[in-house]
């Protein structure tokens, strides 16, 4: 029997009983997927496992993408971009304390783009587990998330490739994208229509890791490749089809690429050192002044931002992606704050999200017209 049957039996079984345990407790499981690589990935041979985590992580990026539709985009809020306003100060100081720990322009920008991004897939998970879709805060905080996201992409597409050439090329595959699902979008969707669910979900695997191979060769971000694929997939009107038949293969992928960032992780946190620690304690608290500013600015009530400010404390997906990529370009302190950051940040969010109402009754009341500046206070 080939060894990676092997190794993928021992890493689902793994990620099976870590995801079972954090489930009776209410929490998500990205943590413990990192937690389980840091623990076992010694032991657990990772390089057998592939090419899953890596195709993983490009059906996670193309999932981004669809969120990215017109419509989606036209129903960000004006509340919203102004809270986004807000939040995006993250980056600047983020900059800034990379500078100040001695990292060049690269590493800085990388460690902006770990301490800003939170975690759509956990927040939104959260929102939804425990009902409060409807609250005022989420529709600010979902807005938030959206702009989060498009930033880090444009990130990636600047800091992923290989130079400025590798931007040119990725802009004009963009361009030629963007042109293609403008003209021939229509004829496409009407023939896609007629096929069979698995025939759309081998297409659409094939369209996002072809894309992701075509900005390579450019020398652009593959990572930026696949989000571009879902972003046209979404303008096409594919992403309910989609979202359906990729979930349970990119989940799967996901979650094997967090268990392989883990172990690849472990020899960095053997080595922390605690200007690490430090960064990921201060990227940790940096956003929660920023955030409950913003949804002030947003006209939330005193409690709303006391809740938004608790919903973007998680960090996930984008700041491990970054981290690798950091990790790879000979970054290792930025790679340590993102898995640390990831680590303490999820468990810490869920807990914050879940007791916002009876940590709300340990703050002093505002009064007058402050405290009902909200209907739904």
């Amino acid at each position: 029997m080939h060894p990676s049957v092997e190794a993928f039996t021992l890493a689902a079984g793994l990620l099976a009983l870590g995801s079972a345990l954090v489930h009776r407790l209410g929490f998500p499981p990205l943590p413990i997927y990192l937690l389980i690589g840091l623990l076992v990935g010694q032991r657990l041979p990772v390089e057998e496992l592939e090419p899953l985590p890596s195709l993983g992580l490009l059906l996670l990026l193309f999932s981004v993408g669809l969120e990215f539709g017109p419509d989606r985009l036209r129903e960000v809020s004006g509340k919203a971009l102004r809270a986004g306003g807000y939040d995006a100060l993250a980056l600047p100081l983020g900059f800034g304390l990379g500078l100040l720990a001695g990292l060049d322009w690269r590493g800085a920008a990388l460690l902006a783009g770990v301490i800003y991004a939170s975690s759509s897939a956990v927040i939104v998970k959260l929102i939804v587990d425990l009902r409060r879709a409807a609250n005022p805060e989420s529709e600010v905080v979902l807005g938030i998330l959206v702009l989060e996201d498009l930033v880090v992409a444009l990130l990636l597409a600047l800091l992923g490739g290989e130079g400025a050439w590798g931007l040119l090329g990725g802009l004009g595959l963009a361009l030629l994208y963007l042109l293609f699902a403008r003209f021939l979008g229509p004829v496409l969707v009407r023939f896609v229509e007629t096929l069979s669910d698995e025939l759309v979900l081998l297409l659409g695997a094939a369209f996002t890791a072809g894309t992701a191979l075509l900005f390579h060769a450019v020398g652009a971000s593959e990572g930026v490749g696949a989000f571009l694929a879902g972003v046209v997939a979404a303008a096409l009107g594919l992403r309910e089809r989609l979202e359906s038949l990729f979930g349970p293969v990119r989940d799967l992928g996901v979650a094997l690429f967090f268990l392989v960032v883990g172990a690849e992780a472990l020899p960095l946190l053997q080595d922390l050192t605690p200007l690490g620690v430090g960064l990921t304690l201060l990227g940790l608290l940096l956003k929660l002044p920023l955030n409950h500013l913003g949804s002030a600015r947003a006209g939330l009530s005193p409690k709303r931002r006391l809740y938004s400010a608790f919903y973007l404390v998680p960090r996930g997906e984008f700041n491990l992606v970054l981290g690798t990529l950091a990790l790879a370009q000979g970054y290792p302190l930025v790679s340590q704050v993102a898995v640390l950051l990831v680590l303490l940040s999820i468990p810490l969010g869920a807990l914050l999200i879940h007791q916002a109402p009876n940590l709300w009754g340990l703050f002093p009341k505002p009064r007058g017209k402050a405290a009902g500046a909200s209907p739904r206070g």
